[in-house]
Formats: C-alpha cells, structure tokens, sequence
C-alpha cells in the first residue's frame, strides 16, 4: 500500500491510498481518480519533501523555537488526528444546522446571491470544478469543505 498526496487543477490537497505505483497511473488514466471536493479529474502528485523528525525543542536557523497554532503541529499521532477530526466534525454540525442545502443547485443560488437578484442567506451544497471556476470569474466566493468524517460508532 503506498500513500501519495495529490492536488487537483483547482489546488484542493488530498491524500489518496493505493496498491502500488502502477494503480495511481491506472485509476487516473480510466477516469476513476477525482478530487473529493469539486471532482475533477485533472489530479496529479503533489511533490513531497521527506519527513524528518525533530526534536520538540527544535528551533530554526534564527534561533525561534517552532510552534503551531493550536498544539496540533504533529497530525500523524492518533490523538492529535482524532482531535481534527472532531473539529472539522464540529465545523460541519455548525454548517448543517445553520446553512440551507441548495444540493447541486449551488453555483446557480450563489451567484444569483451574488448578483443581488435573490436575498443573502447561508447556503451549501455542491458544485462542479467548471461552476467553481465560473464562480470565481464572477467574484462568488465560497470555501470547499473537506468531507465530513466518518463516525466509526455507525460502521456496520
């Protein structure tokens, strides 16, 4: 299994798990990998620097220490992973419970939001790579949500 850090045409990060080298070149070449986020299908590998550990009082060549905001700078101990996830969880409760699901109606509600033709109001939903960049030639600005995580008290 090989892990790589991919990035789409329209900069949204992700990470995608493989069998081997070969199965990245096959699932991009018949269509089956697209970002998680906007879907589209022009998704390459992202260059990774290797990881090199440090010590925790690590400081850089001015003499500062490194921080993170937070205190959750290593993401790959179990701990600190669950406590994003529970976090990126919380940002999705607070959305579901106070911005309206306009589905895949969302580049069109937006930008009419925009226009002024209909009232300002909270929406979400899902959009296509070619509506983002619609989007963003008219000035509508809207984030791209990671996925909601999965509860593992629900599977199976």
């Amino acid at each position: 299994m090989v892990i790589y850090d991919l990035i789409c045409d329209s900069n949204h990060e992700f990470e995608g798990w493989f069998k081997n080298a070969d199965d990245l070149v096959s699932q991009r070449e018949s269509g089956l990998l697209t970002c998680p986020y906007c879907d589209s299908g022009e998704v390459i590998k992202k260059l990774a620097a290797p990881k090199i550990s440090k010590k925790s009082n690590a400081t850089n060549n001015r003499g500062n220490q490194e921080v993170a905001i937070g205190g959750i700078g290593d993401t790959q101990s179990p701990e600190k992973f669950q406590h994003l996830q529970k976090m990126l969880g919380e940002v999705h409760n607070f959305i579901d419970k106070n911005f309206e699901d306009v589905g895949n109606r969302f580049a069109d509600e937006a930008i009419s939001i925009h226009q002024g033709e209909k009232e300002a109001t909270n929406i979400r939903g899902t959009a296509s790579a070619e509506q983002i960049k619609e989007m963003a030639e008219q000035g509508v600005e809207a984030v791209p949500l990671p996925p909601k995580p999965i509860d593992r008290k629900k599977i199976n």
